[in-house]
């Protein structure tokens, strides 16, 4: 199967798009209570629709999902690099992020199944008609 990038394009900016909208609508939900923004509220809720998205993502997938997947994850983490360079994330940290990414990944790509079975591919070749069916 090629890599359909424009797929992928579209899928690393939804998930992109879902954690930064979280990450700053937790942030002001925090401070408007009055309390300390701090990072676990924001990890929680990065996990939360990081998950979300990558669930979305894999329901428009279809074959081979988890390949599809995978690929936005590594676009996602790469584009992550963002808060490195920003002097926002440490390195080792970011480097470990991945492993974070890829629970995202493999516990959304799962969820995405309730959605949307993995399409059936169908054979164009006749059957022998002396062969028992596959059941």
């Amino acid at each position: 199967m090629p890599i359909r990038w424009i797929a992928v394009a579209r899928d690393v900016s939804i998930v992109v798009g879902l954690v930064m909208v979280s990450s700053f609508a937790s942030a002001q939900i925090i401070q408007a209570m009055g309390e300390e923004v701090t990072a676990l509220p924001i990890g929680l809720s990065n996990f939360f629709w990081g998950t979300v998205g990558f669930t979305i993502s894999g329901s428009f997938a279809g074959v081979q999902r988890f390949k599809h997947l995978l690929i936005v994850a590594v676009g996602l983490w790469l584009i992550s690099f963002v808060n490195v360079a920003m002097g926002l994330t440490p390195l080792p940290i970011w480097v470990a992020g991945f492993l974070l990414i890829l629970a995202m990944m493999g516990l959304g790509g799962a969820l995405s199944y309730l959605f949307v079975r993995t399409p059936q591919v169908v054979s164009s070749v006749p059957s022998d008609p002396k062969s028992p069916p596959l059941n």
